[in-house]
């Protein structure tokens, strides 16, 4: 029988991801931090993140907003396997050195949940295996996730270590994409929603702060100019209603849009 994970009782129905404009110059930290104490008066408690993102800036921006919550009641996630200089490493010997880091950048003795970022099946050896189950031995992490989005998932599945899938879900998804996750979900994994607001994208708009210009350039990146399918508030409930995911992951830079989000969990899920 697969194992079953089961969802620990500071984890909340969304996540707060402090990522994206959030580990650059765009956004001040005053701002992220507003935004984190915000979030978990709001009833979000689970905050994600990963030394990718601004080259260990986003760590230190989370970890500088646990000094003012109790540590028991938040869940943290961070990631590994994509170091400070976005460079791979799956190595045994990396993967610590990478946790040794983020813990220190949040500044808290142990992570909730450490996810691996986008490991290729090669990469999952028996020895990345034994050095994953003496971390959570050890109390530095007690789940482990894996981040995928292609075929590398149903490997991930026969690894038999991770406890949590971080894949894309929202309603533009191919069957294929959607079986993956069904897989993972028959495995006894939760699964953590990322991208819920593909399709929902106003695309390209004119900037009306620092923070928006990182939205536009993403906008720009990924070709995402079409006009909307559903509106912010609506992709997130549709998320949220979903039967496959357990979490779903929001950031955004604006107090407004946080609060829409509340709004989206209070409607679907009213006793949260």
């Amino acid at each position: 029988m697969p194992k079953r994970w089961q969802a620990p009782d500071n984890l909340s129905r969304i996540a707060f991801g402090v990522s994206g404009p959030h580990a650059t110059r765009l956004v001040s930290r005053s701002t992220t931090h507003d935004l984190i104490m915000a979030a978990f008066d709001g009833g979000i408690t689970a905050f994600d993140t990963g030394p990718s993102y601004g080259a260990g800036e986003a760590e230190l921006r989370l970890g500088a907003a646990l000094q003012d919550l109790d540590r028991e009641k938040v869940f943290i996630s961070t990631k590994a396997g994509l170091n400070e200089q976005k460079m791979r490493d799956f190595t045994v010997e990396g993967l610590k050195a990478s946790l040794d880091r983020s813990l220190e950048r949040l500044d808290c003795g142990y992570l909730d949940l450490l996810i691996l970022h986008g490991p290729s099946i090669n990469e999952m050896t028996p020895q990345l295996a034994n050095m994953l189950r003496a971390e959570q031995t050890s109390g530095r992490v007690r789940l482990l996730g894996v981040a995928g989005r292609d075929d590398s998932i149903f490997a991930a599945l026969d690894f038999g270590v991770f406890d949590i899938l971080m894949a894309p879900l929202h309603g533009l998804l191919h069957k294929t994409e959607i079986n993956r996750l069904e897989a993972a979900k028959k495995n006894g994994l939760g699964i953590f929603a990322i991208e819920v607001l593909t399709g929902a994208s106003a695309g390209l708009r004119w900037p009306k702060n620092r923070a928006d210009l990182w939205y536009c350039a993403r906008a720009l990146r990924h070709n995402k100019l079409s006009a909307p399918q559903l509106g912010a508030q609506q992709a997130i409930t549709f998320a949220l209603d979903h039967p496959l995911a357990d979490v779903v992951m929001v950031s955004t830079t604006r107090q407004a849009h946080l609060r829409d989000a509340l709004h989206a969990l209070d409607e679907t899920h009213p006793n949260t």
